[in-house]
């Protein structure tokens, strides 16, 4: 089988000019295997003080999918994927687990958790006070999602542990529950991280503690070739000592002309020990193909001494 899958997989990579987000590389006995990749790059100044223009290689991914059929409503899946980045090479999905097309998904290994999905802002860097600077990855994950088309939810933990009593262990827990009625998409967002530094830079307050994070979302699709969406959020951190607070609220809108699309948004972040910050971005998204767009965008926030920022870039995946 070995073999046989090597034999098709080279010519299969090479013909990779389809719509399709991913190629088949083999199919038979009940056993399928998909490939997918995409590469990114950007020309980018970001948001802040006295920052100079760069190229960034945004994203290099390659990714293998495999589903073994056990019974007509049971597959057992392995996934592994490589992220390029900063020069280096690095294995950031390996999982196996359980499929069916009744009762969902669920994995086992390194991946992201469900909180990864959270945020429904429109832009591609520069949405920088939204709700979502938080621990989204890890090896030790164990996650569930199901998704009946109206109603859908998935759960996920990480637990950080090495094996050994007496050293350093957290644990991560989030979900999400949503349903879609006609245009209409709601769902909400929770995030518990049991004395963890999970959150970033970006926070004016401590990053160690538990935290506790939560995102109402809703999207509107009923306007032709419009999206509308807002979100409100709530991210605490408890230190013991000190507990603090950041309320998140944002909302985007987007626009489709042909092959041509028009985005816009707001994001405002209202911090306990720090001046409420509010940023703006907009970007244009012109798709070459179903595989393949070139987008520009610019944003900027109220903060002192923040310049506004700008990114171009080019996306192509199979």
């Amino acid at each position: 089988m070995k073999k046989t899958i090597l034999a098709m997989a080279v010519p299969a990579l090479l013909a990779a000019g389809s719509a399709s987000a991913s190629i088949n590389l083999y199919d038979a006995d009940g056993v399928k295997v998909d490939a997918s990749g995409a590469a990114e790059v950007q020309y980018m100044q970001e948001i802040g003080s006295d920052q100079n223009a760069k190229w960034r290689l945004d994203d290099g991914d390659f990714a293998v999918n495999t589903e073994v059929a056990v019974s007509d409503d049971l597959a057992a899946i392995g996934h592994f994927a490589f992220k390029f980045e900063d020069g280096s090479t690095t294995n950031d999905e390996l999982y196996v687990g359980f499929k069916g097309d009744n009762w969902g998904t669920i994995t086992f290994g390194r991946q992201l958790l469900i909180n990864d999905d959270m945020g429904i802002t429109k832009d591609y860097e520069l949405s920088v006070v939204s709700n979502g600077t938080l621990r989204t990855e890890g090896d030790q994950v164990a996650k569930y999602v199901y998704d009946n088309g109206s109603f859908y939810a998935g759960f996920s933990t990480l637990q950080n542990s090495d094996g050994k009593e007496g050293t350093d262990e957290y644990k991560i827990y989030d979900g999400r529950l949503g349903y879609r009625v006609a245009d209409l998409d709601m769902r909400v967002y929770y995030y518990y991280a049991d004395d963890a530094a999970v959150n970033g830079d970006d926070f004016a307050y401590s990053s160690t503690g538990d935290v506790e994070n939560y995102n109402l979302e809703v999207e509107y699709k009923g306007i032709e070739n419009v999206g509308l969406a807002a979100s409100y959020g709530v991210n605490t951190v408890d230190t013991g000592s000190v507990k603090e607070e950041a309320d998140f609220f944002s909302v985007a809108a987007d626009y489709t002309h042909g092959k041509t699309t028009f985005a816009i948004g707001i994001d405002n972040q209202d911090n306990d020990s720090a001046e409420d910050v509010t940023g703006y971005y907009a970007n244009v998204t012109y798709a070459l193909h179903s595989n393949a767009k070139v987008y520009a965008e610019v944003g900027d926030t109220d903060a002192d001494h923040a310049d506004w920022g700008y990114v171009a870039g080019m996306e192509v995946k199979f």
